[in-house]
């Protein structure tokens, strides 16, 4: 071949080379395709209810982990170090076995709180639903398990504990990391009305006096063929007194149902919400949605006198009759 002709050859390639590069066209229609773009440096979502609109539920990654006890003083999570990627949605489901003896803890250690990191969808329980701005922990009884809808913003590395005395030092202990996200921001939307000072009232503790003489009232969700309603749909409570309100969808009926009272829970010490798997603790619950036969007790203490709407959120429910008032006196 000679020195023309290979010249000639060797501009024809470059051109077609340069052509489908030119065109968007893949020079080789058979290899793999392009991998995608990289992700933005930094995301439109700040508040953590934009982070749980901008993702994809159906896409979400499920992490397990249970808690183990090798004997009455060897404890842990199993797996202890977990590893998040920011920006995605997780499913963190959190097993405490039947075979156990104890409840255990989930909670944050240190000032680096993970759950103050990740905006929460929701907790579940096969009982309920808890909706609040951020939750402080959870408590697994024997047998229970939840799961924790989270998106993790903030990068870093939170470490994990049960605080149940002693716990700790049998191994309990664990480290949760988040990782990537740079530049994402995290506004967990704690209502601007929301008294701060609840957050370390004395009363969020089951030894102080106010659970000795503690209150118990039930409310449940009826259903007819053309009428749902809370049973009793009115309740009466005293400023500063505790209250275990059950809340209980009894298992005849067809449809789960909310008890949400926005502007009554701001304005309770909420000590815990239990219910046959788990305990919640959280600043204060947005909304509690209960499941088919499940039940769940809510610890609190109401601060303020007035009178609150409580409702059923989900479509068509409150046009059927399930909306009541909860009426706090001085």
């Amino acid at each position: 071949m000679n020195a023309r002709f290979t010249r000639c050859v060797g501009l024809t390639a470059l051109a077609v080379a340069l052509w489908g590069c030119d065109s968007g066209t893949t020079p080789d229609p058979t290899g793999p395709p392009p991998a995608p773009p990289p992700p933005p440096p930094s995301s439109p979502a700040v508040t953590a209810s934009e982070w749980v609109d901008h993702v994809n539920w159906d896409e979400a990654t499920t992490v397990e982990v249970q808690m183990v006890e090798t004997s009455g003083t060897e404890m842990s999570y199993s797996p202890n170090d977990l590893s998040f990627e920011a920006g995605k949605p997780y499913i963190l489901k959190i097993t405490n076995p039947a075979s156990n003896a104890f409840k255990h803890y989930f909670s944050p250690e240190g000032l680096a709180n993970l759950y103050q990191a990740v905006a929460t969808r929701k907790v579940q329980t096969p009982d309920a639903e808890y909706k609040a701005p951020y939750f402080d922990a959870v408590e697994l009884l024997p047998g229970g398990s939840l799961e924790i809808f989270m998106v993790p913003v903030l990068a870093g590395e939170y470490d994990i504990v049960c605080t149940i005395p002693g716990h700790k030092e049998f191994g309990m202990v664990g480290t949760a990391a988040i990782t990537g996200g740079e530049g994402y921001e995290l506004d967990l939307e704690l209502a601007t009305d929301f008294d701060q000072s609840l957050t370390s009232d004395p009363r969020k503790s089951g030894s102080h006096a106010v659970w000795d003489a503690a209150v118990e009232l039930t409310v449940g969700m009826a259903e007819t063929s053309d009428a749902f309603a809370f049973a009793p749909p009115d309740i009466e409570l005293m400023r500063d007194v505790g209250y275990k309100l059950e809340l209980v969808n009894p298992s005849g009926n067809a449809s789960k149902h909310y008890y949400t009272a926005a502007e009554f829970y701001k304005k309770t010490v909420l000590r815990k919400a239990e219910d046959s798997n788990a305990e919640i603790k959280a600043p204060y619950l947005k909304a509690v949605e209960l499941l088919v036969g499940g039940s769940t007790e809510l610890f609190i203490v109401p601060t303020e006198a007035g009178s609150f709407e409580s409702i059923c959120t989900i479509p068509g429910h409150e046009e059927l009759g399930m909306t009541g008032t909860i009426t706090v006196s001085p």
